[in-house]
């Protein structure tokens, strides 16, 4: 085969890769028979994956001879954390938290969330994300009294950036939640799970955040009330090291002395659906309508069991609900949503 035919075939293998990864995660027309089975629904993601790891092709082959490439340094002694360059060191050991107080401040509540939409070819646009995190903002400000910062259309440095100056900036008996909606990928061989951001690359993974580095970033913010809610593919790996499928096992004011740290999953190790209800992921969409019937004090396990009942009702999505131990995560704690 001429060097001159190899060019044109690859050109179109690509293009056909790009049109094809362009369908997967932006909102299509809605299904002309209804929403698909389980088995057809099931049929479209493994094509979009297929599709999605040729695409990153060069930046997987970069992981599998160096698992730690995306990886960021952590901060050094006396090293400013600010710019996302370094990871911020964490100031407590998540095997020996520290004593919380016998009656627990009440402590501000702190959100940051993270939309991107504006991703460049080769890697689709999405279209949800940025309206998702905007009206999340607003429910967590006018019902649970969070302050909020949206960050959007987030490269990989501004995001650690914004995570860094968090844990620069909260103290123990604070309430924080994070909140990621964008691209996500799982590389199968080694089963680790990553944040793809808007300038990230096809062809290396310096650009990825990887589940590792998240970990390492949520044991950095000193809050004993720390969540995070990932909509992403893949972000169930996020909860893959204590799942959580019940109620608070404690009374609220001893969940409120320990150190509790949860993720919420749009999805286990799967593909997840950016179609859903007016102008919101179907998984966002959930959270947006249990989250305004949430009254009182809400166990983040009782939010995830609304959401999943939800989303699994009309996607074969199965939303996760699990603590990071490795970032200080206490036996028996939850996350509370707590009307003032």
């Amino acid at each position: 085969m001429s060097r001159r035919l190899v060019s044109a075939v690859l050109f179109l293998a690509v293009s056909a890769v790009a049109q094809l990864a362009g369908a997967q995660m932006m909102r299509p027309p809605a299904f002309a028979g209804g929403i698909p089975g389980v088995a057809q629904f099931q049929a479209i993601q493994m094509q979009r994956h297929q599709a999605r790891t040729l695409l990153y092709r060069e930046a997987l082959e970069e992981l599998r001879k160096n698992p730690a490439a995306a990886d960021v340094p952590e901060c050094r002694a006396g090293q400013s954390a600010a710019g996302g360059q370094c990871l911020a060191r964490a100031e407590v050991s998540s095997t020996a938290p520290a004593a919380a107080p016998a009656a627990p401040a009440a402590g501000r509540r702190l959100a940051i969330l993270v939309g991107n939409n504006a991703y460049p070819a080769p890697i689709p646009a999405l279209e949800t994300p940025i309206a998702d995190i905007t009206q999340i903002a607003g429910v967590l400000q006018s019902r649970f009294g969070y302050e909020t910062r949206l960050v959007k259309d987030a490269g990989k440095a501004q995001i650690i950036d914004a995570l860094n100056a968090l844990a620069a900036d909260t103290r123990p008996d604070d309430s924080v939640l994070l909140f990621y909606a964008g691209h996500g990928y799982l590389l199968d061989d080694v089963k680790m799970g990553y944040w793809i951001p808007v300038d990230a690359s096809v062809k290396t993974a310096k650009g990825w955040i990887s589940n590792s580095d998240i970990s390492r970033l949520l044991a950095a913010i000193p809050s004993r009330q720390l969540m995070l809610i990932s909509d992403s593919c893949y972000s169930g790996t996020l909860t893959s090291e204590r799942k959580v499928t019940q109620g608070r096992d404690l009374p609220p004011e001893q969940i409120l002395k320990q150190r509790s740290v949860l993720v919420l999953s749009s999805g286990a190790d799967e593909p997840v659906s950016d179609e859903g209800k007016e102008g919101h992921s179907i998984f966002a969409w959930n959270l947006i309508k249990t989250l305004q019937a949430a009254g009182g004090l809400t166990p983040g396990a009782q939010v995830w069991s609304k959401v999943s009942k939800g989303v699994t009702s009309e996607y074969p999505q199965q939303p996760q609900y699990g603590a990071v131990v490795s970032a200080g995560h206490t036996e028996g704690g939850d996350f509370l949503f707590r009307t003032p």
